[in-house]
């Protein structure tokens, strides 16, 4: 019976007026079956049955109908009759036409009837269950909800999901075995036109067991029961707090009818009080506005109570009241449902959630003559405006757009209809929806905030609990977020002063409305992230996090789009290096705060312990400075070389994060080989990291010629000949190596094939030293005749005897007493005198 009203309810599609949530609140709290019955007959039959799925309306109508004999449904009620009378309860007679709806009622009598009544004997026990086993055969295998796809879902770090299905699958559940876009929490969903969690219904990935809500409400928790093991487990109560009655309107709805403001019909709200100009993002966004051929979706995007609401009422209230504007109509249309006030964030009803709600909406505020026609559509009507077929150049505003009911679905369905002349403006805490054109609202600047600061504590008269040093501390700590000013600020003058981190702390209200929300739409990937990150008060290089997040022990996740993920939700702020071009990511405050307490209770809590114990060889980064990659890096680097002296770490264990940062940071290869160096590990190890950089991407400040020149080098002190030759050969091939370079690796060259005569093949030498020669040839006029020396010793290896004798003469020209060129021009002259050889 609670399987069928719990999917039921999740067949409800969220509207304005939170039909599934008020029935969740009372199941969740319910301590008797009663309520169920009660809930499910509302569901059917109440104000909440138009809003039910159509892929649950086959069960809403067999549930309803009169039926007769031979049916299903009169077969399962009237078992369910006979049961009754065999459990010698008072039973009303089954009319000739019944509906299947009274089955549950019936059925709560039984179960309370039996209970109630004393220990039914064997033999009533045995008449009571052999009807009752058909009565419920009779439901279970016709009522079509029953044979609908229905999956436990549990999404892997990887982003697919362990699907165990029962009874029947559905291709919208096989897919997200395969693909990794989708993201649902770890629950319980039916398969209806789109894949629904059922709330009050949980399981395991395994489906041994089965829970459902069975009341014992506290302000912490409730309880889920098994009804196959007696097993109890609990649920945080946290998401069902908010109360069930009508909530009252938000401060920023937009009016109940249009208004004249300039030349302009509208029912935009009214600015909120007391705001402090944002000059620039006012601008920007003014600017985009007020052109009319492109970006028809313009979008403000930010953390909640960043100011993209307020921004927006006061950037569109500027442009109405000038002589510039260029719509007839601006429409303002509200989703919001909490207001962040100063004294805490407080829960408000929606004034939309859905096209159906905006289109009614829009035709209420219009009111077109059509509308009073029946078979008038408001939603195509909607469309056709959008179109461009309207009343002229209008500008559709949809605030807190991230609330609506199927934020994907209306964005797509906004883009695909709006046209020029209109304009679409969305707010929304969802970067996904970024339409044409990207507006981020990031925390105010500096002088902004410091003002706000200076009104708020003006108009709270605390000036004297706040200091020069206090105002930069807040203004540092909440990142320029406004509303988080303005809640410390609010604390303060309630309490004795305290740190900002210790009063947002304590704002669990607060942080639960700015990210609650957000927090379980994240994949498991970015929830894991997140969570890492919010346990290590720093700044944080990317490829730092993912070199750490990608140890062998830890299980394999994108760590890149989990990144992105959390940039998108904006729980995190990612800035990147101009010449690294690797990024850095940054949690603020609140969403630390917030993070943290989600981190006390997590499965992962040992392994982020373990995660941010490395972290910390990075070093803390100071907030607000600033500091490049390379320094960061190399800062790592010192600090895991001193834990393994100190004899706190093993190499073995930090190796697989530093291997991966060389794989991304062409320095950290060097420091990698200076590390296995000074550990004095194998020169084979030490040379393969050196190999890795010069393969790699090369450093201004560390050229490839000179690391070339080191395993030259270490392949000397192994006696590798062959090995030291090509390495020296290298050294002269690079782009840029110095002429003095190149003279003494030719030297060198030359000292080794003497010393090393015969040990190497002769086609092989000339293959070496042919691009030395060329390289040396190509910077003559910087060599002077000890260098050119050195190239004609080379080329009498290339066997080139007359460009030999041709390069001394012009070291000789250069330098007359060169005992070099002297000594080679008389050796080259006797050669040449006795034919060669």
């Amino acid at each position: 019976m609670k399987l069928v009203v719990a999917g039921l309810i999740a067949a409800i599609r969220n509207d304005k007026d939170q039909h599934r949530y008020h029935a969740e609140y009372r199941l969740v709290r319910a301590d008797s079956l009663g309520v169920w019955v009660e809930i499910l007959d509302e569901i059917l039959t109440g104000s909440g049955a138009q809003f039910l799925d159509q892929e649950a309306r086959p069960t809403q109508i067999e549930l309803t109908r009169n039926v007769s004999d031979g049916t299903w449904q009169a077969t399962a009620v009237k078992q369910l009759s006979e049961s009754l009378k065999a459990a010698q309860l008072d039973a009303d007679d089954i009319p000739n036409r019944v509906q299947a709806k009274r089955w549950f009622k019936d059925f709560v009598y039984l179960r309370n009837g039996t209970r109630g009544h004393g220990a039914p004997s064997a033999a009533t026990k045995g008449l009571v269950c052999s009807s009752l086993e058909r009565s419920i055969v009779a439901l279970a295998e016709n009522l079509p909800l029953l044979r609908l796809p229905w999956a436990y879902l549990y999404q892997n770090l990887s982003g697919k999901y362990r699907v165990t299905t029962w009874g029947v699958s559905d291709e919208k559940f096989e897919q997200l075995k395969r693909d990794t876009k989708f993201s649902y929490n770890n629950g319980v969903y039916i398969c209806l036109d789109e894949i629904r969690r059922v709330s009050l219904v949980d399981s395991d990935s395994e489906g041994l067991d089965y829970w459902f809500a069975n009341g014992n409400f506290t302000e912490t928790r409730y309880e889920m029961l098994s009804y196959l093991t007696n097993n109890r487990d609990y649920k945080l109560s946290g998401s069902y707090m908010l109360p069930a009655e009508d909530l009252p309107v938000s401060e920023t709805q937009g009016l109940g009818g249009l208004t004249t403001k300039g030349k302009t019909f509208t029912n935009i709200p009214e600015p909120v009080g007391d705001y402090v100009p944002r000059e620039e993002l006012e601008r920007d966004l003014t600017d985009q506005l007020l052109d009319l051929s492109r970006h028809f979706i313009v979008t403000l995007t930010g953390r909640g109570g960043i100011g993209k609401t307020s921004t927006a009422l006061r950037a569109i209230t500027a442009l109405v009241e000038s002589d510039s504007c260029p719509y007839d109509v601006i429409v303002w249309f509200s989703a919001r449902d909490v207001d962040l006030m100063e004294s805490g964030p407080k829960p408000v009803r929606p004034h939309g959630v859905s096209i159906a709600d905006f289109s009614e909406e829009y035709a209420n505020l219009l009111e077109p003559g059509e509308m009073y026609v029946k078979g008038f559509k408001a939603q195509t009507y909607l469309a056709d405006q959008l179109a461009g077929n309207g009343v002229g150049p209008t500008l559709f505003v949809f605030d807190n757009f991230e609330t609506t009911t199927a934020p994907v679905e209306i964005f797509n369905w906004l883009d695909t209809h709006v046209r020029q002349p209109n304009k679409v403006l969305i707010t929304s805490r969802d970067r996904r929806f970024t339409g044409d054109y990207v507006l981020p609202v990031h925390g105010m600047t500096h002088a902004e905030a410091d003002e706000l600061i200076r009104r708020t504590v003006s108009t709270l008269k605390i000036e004297h609990k706040m200091t020069s040093s206090g105002i930069e501390e807040l203004i540092q700590e909440s990142d320029g977020h406004p509303y988080i000013i303005k809640l410390m600020l609010g604390e303060m003058a309630r309490s004795k002063a305290a740190s900002p981190e210790r009063i947002m702390a304590g704002h669990n209200e607060a942080l639960t409305a700015l990210f609650e929300r957000s927090y379980h739409g994240l994949s498991r990937a970015a929830e894991r992230v997140f969570l890492t990150l919010c346990n290590w008060k720093s700044s944080v290089p990317s490829i730092a996090l993912e070199a750490v997040l990608l140890r062998p022990e830890n299980e394999r996740i994108d760590v890149q789009s989990a990144i992105q993920e959390l940039v998108q939700s904006s729980f995190i702020e990612e800035a990147f290096d101009d010449i690294s071009e690797e990024s850095e990511v940054n949690v603020p405050l609140a969403a630390r705060l917030f993070g943290l307490q989600k981190a006390e209770v997590s499965l992962w809590r040992g392994a982020i312990e373990k995660d941010v114990s490395l972290l910390h060889l990075l070093g803390a980064q100071a907030h607000g400075a600033t500091s490049s990659l390379d320094l960061r890096i190399r800062h790592l680097f010192e600090n895991v070389a001193d834990a393994i002296a100190r004899g706190n770490r093993e190499f073995s264990e930090v190796r697989p994060v530093l291997e991966f940062i060389t794989s991304r940071h062409s320095l950290a290869a060097i420091w990698l080989a200076d590390l296995v160096a000074e550990l004095d590990l194998s020169e084979e190890e030490e040379e393969k990291y050196l190999l890795q950089y010069v393969q790699g991407q090369e450093n201004a400040n560390t050229p490839a010629w000179e690391i070339w020149r080191r395993i030259a080098d270490m392949r000397r002190s192994r006696q590798d000949t062959n090995g030291e030759l090509d390495a020296l050969a290298q050294v002269c091939r690079r782009e840029g190596t110095p002429a003095r370079v190149l003279s003494n690796t030719a030297n060198r060259i030359n000292t080794s094939l003497r010393e090393r005569a015969g040990q190497v093949a002769r086609e092989e030498k000339q293959y070496l030293i042919r691009d030395v020669v060329g390289a040396l040839e190509n910077c003559k006029p910087d060599l002077d005749a000890t260098d050119l020396s050195r190239l004609a010793w080379l080329q009498m290896h290339l066997d080139e005897v007359e460009a030999a004798l041709d390069t001394v003469r012009l070291g000789l020209r250069l330098d007359p007493y060169n005992q070099h060129c002297q000594r080679l021009q008389s050796r080259l002259t006797l050669n040449a005198r006795n034919g060669g050889g």
